[in-house]
């Protein structure tokens, strides 16, 4: 995907990532955002300018599809999903107190509602000439973070979801491809960065995830996230030890 002259979904675009994404992207691309927090989208577009918004919470069903066919009607050539939209709920897998609900918003999120969408997106994007689906998941689908348990889990069901989904388009219009991310200082970590690893900032973890799209990489990992594959194969002890301590 050369990312030029598109019609761009991302959701969670109104902070950190999904923000950098649509901040490099609108110059060249339509460029529509979603969020839950309609101040957060407002803010976004005031500083991106050109970018298009809507509210949405991706989790909730009906939301998700109406929105889908407002995009569709107001946009009919979209050919672009990021599914960038995500969240962590902290879990002690020893404490009862909270770990159902924690399990269940986590999945929600992110696994369930990036898959919906993309179902619900899905016969649209193949009638067009060219399209992408890229769905963001970090290098923790390898050496999964306990705190951040379920966070990690449908991260890794979205990872597995992803490679299936690229198979079975593979002779269509539409590529697939993910973006496997490291440790970025946003919002995401809720002020508490762990001082064990550096983070990277959302505006280079976006530079590097949209070259390696540009360049056709299936699956694009940003930084220290590609060594996550080779320590969980080669010395999956250690990686589990950097990554917990």
């Amino acid at each position: 995907m050369k990312l030029s002259g598109d019609t761009i979904l991302i959701t969670g675009g109104s902070d950190g990532i999904g923000l950098a994404l649509a901040s490099a992207l609108a110059g060249d691309n339509t460029v529509i955002i979603c969020g839950r927090d309609e101040d957060r989208l407002k803010r976004a577009r005031a500083r991106i300018g050109e970018v298009h918004t809507e509210v949405c919470d991706v989790t909730d069903a009906a939301q998700r599809q109406a929105m889908v066919q407002r995009l569709l009607q107001l946009y009919p050539q979209l050919n672009v999903l990021i599914n960038n939209a995500g969240g962590k709920q902290p879990t002690n897998l020893l404490c009862d107190q909270g770990i159902h609900h924690a399990m269940a918003r986590d999945l929600a999120l992110n696994f369930e509602a990036p898959v919906a969408l993309s179902i619900d997106l899905l016969s649209h994007l193949v009638s067009r000439p060219r399209a992408a689906i890229i769905n963001i998941t970090t290098g923790l689908v390898h050496l999964p973070k306990v705190e951040q348990v379920f966070y990690c889990a449908a991260k890794a069901a979205l990872h597995s979801y992803t490679r299936s989904l690229r198979w079975v388009l593979r002779e269509s219009p539409v590529k697939v491809h993910e973006v496997l991310l490291p440790l970025v200082n946003t919002n995401f970590h809720q002020g508490e960065l762990p001082s064990t690893i550096r983070a990277i900032g959302p505006e280079e973890a976006a530079r590097q995830a949209l070259k390696g799209i540009r360049r056709g990489k299936a699956e694009v990992y940003v930084g220290k996230a590609s060594l996550a594959p080779w320590f969980a194969v080669l010395a999956p002890q250690t990686g589990m030890g950097i990554m917990n301590r």
